[in-house]
This record gives C-alpha cells, structure tokens and sequence, in this order.
C-alpha cells in the first residue's frame, strides 16, 4: 500500500506537471511573442501546482477526506521555535552572499550597493509566494516525505525528493525561466550544480520539516526564501547574470548541509 500511494502520487505529478509544461512549450515553438508568452505562462503556472494537486487527489483516493484534512492542517502548523524562522531568513542571504563574493572574485566586478531595493522585497516575496512554494510543498514535504519515512531514514528520504524534485524540473530546462538552467544552453556543469543544489535543499528543507513538527508552512517559507534571493536585489548591476550568482551560491549549500548532516547524525539515520 506505501508503494502503491508513492507511485500513483509520482505519476499524477509528472503527468500533470509535464503535459503542462510540453504544452505550453509547443506554443513557443514559433518564437517567443507578447501572445506565446501569455499562453506559455497559463501551463507554466497549472505545471507548477502538479505535486500539490496530485497530494490532494492521493491523498483523498487512498485515506478519504479525513486524510485530505490532516494534509491541509500541516499549512497552519506555525508555532515553532523562533530560531527556524530567523534561519528561513537568514541563511538563504548568506548562500547568496557566498555566491556574490565568488562572483566577484571569478568572475567579474559586482556593480553598486543599491540600499532602497529593500522597498522592493514585499512585491519580490508575494510574487513567489504562488510561483512554486505553494504548488510544490504541500506535495514533496507534506505528502511525499512522510511516506517515504515510513520505508526509509531521513537522510534517504531526503534524497530521494532531491532527485525527484531534479527530474520533475528537466522539462523547464528548455524554458525561458523556471530554473537555473532555463533559458540558456544545456550544459554539463550547470545541470550538474542545480542537481546538486536540489539535493542540498532537500536535505535542508527535510530537517526543518522535522523540527517544526511536520509543518508544510516552515517549507513553503525557506522555499520561498531561497527562491526570491533578497540578497540579490541589493546589486542591481548583477540582474543579468543572477543565474550565475545563484549557481555560485551552491558552495554554501554544499558546506552547510556537509555541516548539518556531521553534525545530526542520529536524526538523519532514524525514521520519525
């Protein structure tokens, strides 16, 4: 039965979400335009919301509306220490902080500090608020993870999301946006490094999971966090080459969740 709700709950997301995106893409077969735009934006965002939907349809075909219930109460687990909240926060600035320094130093000057972009975070987080945190993690972390704690350690399940959160992302590849990768030439390095990012966030999501009582809202907050890259928008000059930025930011998710791995070894070998 465990397997039977994992498999049926990857196949809905990847059909949704992929049929989506392979549709949408058609549309800018011909050429990106005001109105292929518009219409690939429509599948890109219904693609989005593939692993959320499919939680809820799983979850309901499998355990009924009680079940659908105690999924939808994991959003509104909120009373949590504070420190996992200042770590949502803040270590998402120091990863780009970190890639921003490796920036400058292999790449290129940084530009000027730009101290009012601060006025501009509130519009930054609301727009990727519904942009993939809340079409994601209610499935990943709210439905996925606690199946496959039941079959497996943390640090296993952990990986596992990682790798299927990668192979859930490889339509979007030949996107104008929705990954590191989007928009550019495909090449071994950068894949390899975004592959290698999604693990390290798996892992690091996972463990404030775990520490906030299961809570989906923890989840869709640190998503959120990572994916607006506050940092960022302090040096304007770098908006060209945000990707590189963010690729570079991949050494202090490396190191942090080397760290946090080490240093948690008994939570990460048991099941909840």
């Amino acid at each position: 039965m465990k397997n039977k709700k994992i498999i049926t709950f990857l196949i809905i997301t990847f059909l949704w979400s992929w049929t989506s995106w392979l549709i949408g893409l058609n549309y800018l077969k011909g050429g990106i335009t005001q109105e292929t735009m518009s219409v690939f934006l429509i599948f890109f965002f219904a693609g989005v919301y593939g692993p959320t939907i499919s939680a809820i349809i799983t979850c309901m075909f499998f355990d009924g509306t009680p079940g659908v219930l105690n999924l939808f109460k994991k959003l509104l687990i909120y009373n949590v220490s504070y420190k996992n909240y200042i770590f949502i926060i803040l270590a998402p600035i120091i990863f780009v902080i970190i890639g921003i320094g490796l920036y400058s130093f292999l790449i290129g000057d940084i530009g000027n500090i730009e101290p009012k972009a601060f006025l501009s975070i509130p519009t930054i987080l609301w727009a990727g608020l519904y942009a993939g945190p809340l079409g994601e993690e209610l499935g990943w972390r709210g439905y996925l993870l606690p199946e496959f704690q039941m079959q497996f350690s943390n640090l296993r399940s952990a990986i596992f999301i990682g790798i299927i959160w990668f192979a859930w992302h490889i339509p979007l590849f030949w996107a104008p946006f929705g990954t590191l990768v989007s928009g550019e030439a495909i090449s071994f390095l950068p894949v390899i490094t975004y592959f290698a990012m999604l693990i390290c966030l798996s892992i690091i999501i996972t463990w404030l999971v775990i520490n906030s009582k299961g809570s989906v809202l923890v989840a869709i907050l640190f998503h959120l966090s990572i994916n607006a890259g506050i940092a960022l928008l302090f040096f304007p000059e770098l908006n060209l080459d945000f990707k590189k930025v963010h690729l570079l930011s991949s050494v202090g998710m490396l190191l942090f969740t080397a760290i946090l791995i080490v240093k948690n070894k008994p939570l990460w070998n048991k099941n909840p």
